[in-house]
């Protein structure tokens, strides 16, 4: 096997810190971010200008004096230049903001894909599916409102500037009934975030709340009462939740936004007021009323962006919360050792973290190998697998019986490198299996798992177009001619009954060419007939092939096409002998017990 140089990007971070969007934006689009502010002040300057113009060429001097076609033209070419550069900086502030969110969305999903199986398992797909949708759309719409924040940042201050030139003292008293404005509107803004953060948490619950239903569906039309207590316990209490949550937030924006509003208006009057006191001209003080009204719009849409913003980071909070692991942009396509003559499990034990009780502990592993004094060598009775050994040799035909619970479905997804052990190791001739070759440990085995989710892309060995001879000879061996057809590589359809969807994973599986094939009770969803034509004439074919097979079985009357025949019990492994396979395969439900 093939052994990497390089970190794992599989393993999971268990703590990092958290970034703001701000600072993830400057970290990463300095360069781009620095342009957008040169065009935002670029906009500002012109928007300064255009009011210098006015109150130079409109209000300072005689109306009939100014009101000329050479100074309409003047005015007309600087609001034409406004446009121009606002829209420029607009756009570049929202290519820069999808920018981000492309980029942000690719990783993520990325990095679930590179995430451990137990991680996924333990952060539940609603979750997942919540940060993939809700959480990344709230940062897309914050993008949307961020230029209006911006502009009305640097629009603001060049503003001030000017202001300040035509008279300090008025300035000042203007400044410091803005900022006393801003200052109300921001501690409502405070509640704002906080429903935000609250209603956050609900949609993960409401999220939980349409898997459910949607998953639930046949057990629910079952039960109509089941489908009430769901729908009025759950549901209805979340939605209702969210409700009042969001009624909340919203009143807090608006009355942050009205606040602001009417508070611009009045500056207006405290403007005459002053320049009435303090005997300021009043030319300037139209001056000043007009540009309040001018910041008007500018400033409300930044002070109704903000929330927006918000918003957005607590979604990213909720993303970083995830702990999936560090982004790598390449995927794990090293070509595996095809020579390998031996998989050696040695002193294996696994357990989830969190409960002594398996069946409702957390799917995530302790890595022993981090320490020392891992708990299931303390408790080594709380083990889903204990002290496991096996050696798989290249081409063995195995089956695997037990009862519930007792840990078979656990050792596949140790043999295949899906999970790690908690304590033991996993060897390929002699060579340990570790963070830096899981990878392409992994890329010998096809598996068919109870729960397997069906691709309708057929691939081929080493991601190479399948074999279309082997894919129409297995077609027809697996009798799926007549339900199922392949164009580009891609089946036709998956909407056959449970049985057939198992025989077009099996499609799948034999196309990939791997040369390892574990089932997970497969034979289980098929009718007799063919339950027989598997394992008579399709485990001898797919051995021929060179393939190595791990079956996890209980049809006692096929126990005979098995090279080998292990037992788990209790999350012990036991590898019975001629006389106990005689036993087994004329009574295997009672070596269950």
């Amino acid at each position: 096997m093939s052994s990497r140089t390089t970190t794992s990007s599989h393993t999971t971070v268990s703590s990092r810190t958290t970034a703001s969007l701000y600072h993830m934006i400057w970290a990463n689009y300095r360069l781009p971010f620095l342009k957008v502010i040169l065009l935002n002040l670029v906009n500002a300057a012109v928007s300064v200008g255009i009011i210098a113009y006015i109150n130079h060429t409109f209000i300072s001097q005689p109306v009939f004096v100014t009101l000329s076609w050479l100074s309409l033209g003047q005015f007309s070419l600087l609001i034409l230049l406004l446009l121009v550069t606002t829209f420029l900086s607009q756009y570049a502030l929202t290519r820069l903001g999808h920018r981000f969110v492309y980029e942000l969305r690719t990783k993520l999903v990325k990095q679930i894909i590179d995430t451990t199986v137990p991680q996924i398992d333990h952060l539940g797909s609603a979750r997942l599916l919540a940060s993939l949708s809700s959480d990344i759309q709230s940062i897309t719409v914050a993008f949307v409102r961020m230029p209006e924040l911006v502009q009305g940042i640097i629009l603001s201050v060049g503003v001030g500037l000017y202001l300040g030139w035509l008279s300090l003292p008025l300035l000042f008293i203007v400044m410091f009934w803005i900022v006393m404005t801003i200052w109300i509107s921001t501690i409502l803004v405070k509640h704002v975030y906080t429903h935000l953060t609250e209603l956050r948490e609900i949609n993960d619950a409401l999220y939980q709340d349409y898997q459910s239903i949607i998953e639930g569906r046949k057990e629910l039309a079952l039960n109509q009462h089941r489908a009430e207590k769901l729908y009025t316990d759950d549901f209805l209490a979340h939605a209702k939740s969210y409700e009042k949550t969001v009624t909340k937030s919203d009143t807090f924006h608006l009355s942050a936004v009205n606040w602001s509003n009417i508070m611009m208006f009045a500056s207006i009057g405290i403007v005459f007021a002053v320049a009435n006191y303090l005997d300021i001209p009043m030319g300037v003080a139209t001056t000043f009323s007009l540009t309040i009204l001018f910041m008007q719009s500018p400033l409300l849409h930044a002070v109704g962006a903000y929330p927006t913003l918000q918003t957005a980071q607590v979604a990213l909070e909720k993303i970083q919360s995830l702990e999936l692991a560090e982004h790598q942009p390449s995927f794990a396509t090293d070509t595996v050792t095809q020579d390998w003559q031996s998989i050696t499990l040695n002193n294996i034990n696994y357990r989830y973290v969190g409960s002594s009780n398996s069946s409702h502990a957390p799917d995530i592993a302790v890595n022993a190998q981090n320490s020392d004094n891992s708990d299931s060598n303390q408790n080594p009775t709380n083990n889903i697998l204990k002290s496991v050994n096996l050696t798989l040799q290249r081409g063995d035909v195995v089956f695997l019986i037990g009862a519930n619970g007792s840990g078979k479905s656990t050792l596949a997804k140790i043999i295949t490198g899906i999970f790690t052990p908690t304590t033991g190791t996993v060897q390929v001739d002699g060579q340990s299996v570790d963070s830096e070759n899981n990878d392409d440990f992994r890329q010998l085995f096809s598996a068919i798992f109870s729960d397997q989710h069906l691709f309708k892309q057929l691939i081929g060995t080493q991601g190479n177009e399948p074999d279309a001879d082997l894919v129409s000879d297995w077609m027809h061996k697996l009798n799926l001619q007549e339900k199922v057809s392949v164009s580009d590589h891609k089946l036709s359809t998956d909407k056959l009954s449970q049985g057939q969807r198992k025989r077009l994973a099996m499609l799948i599986a034999v196309a990939e060419q791997k040369d390892i094939l574990l089932l997970d009770e497969w034979a289980a969803d098929q009718d007799p007939a063919f339950r027989r034509v598997f394992y008579q004439t399709l485990i001898p074919e797919l051995k021929a092939m060179g393939k190595t097979l791990f079956i996890i079985s209980h049809d006692d009357g096929y126990f005979e096409h098995a090279d080998r025949l292990l037992l788990m019990k209790e999350g012990r492994l036991i590898e019975l002998n001629a006389e106990e396979r005689q036993r087994a395969s004329k009574d295997a439900i009672a070596m269950l017990k």
